[in-house]
């Protein structure tokens, strides 16, 4: 199985709350990991094996899971 990593910003809000796309200098750069064929326990022990910090979450993209690194 191969994970694709993506590390392109999601520019659908602003984070300091106004509407519309955000620009890099107010967006961090997040690193996602495509872990859609993982089961959610494979995702765990991916996570626990392979990453260097326990900060991160999910994000669902049209048919595509990704784990989301967390700076």
């Amino acid at each position: 199985m191969a994970l694709i990593v993506d590390s392109t910003d999601d520019c659908s809000e602003h984070t300091d709350g106004r509407e519309g796309p955000a620009t890099l200098e107010l967006e961090p750069e997040r690193r996602r990991i495509d872990v859609t064929d993982l089961h959610a326990d494979g995702i765990e022990a991916f996570v626990e094996s392979n990453v260097d910090t326990d900060e991160v979450s999910l994000e669902h993209r049209g048919s595509r899971t990704y784990l989301v690194l967390e700076e």
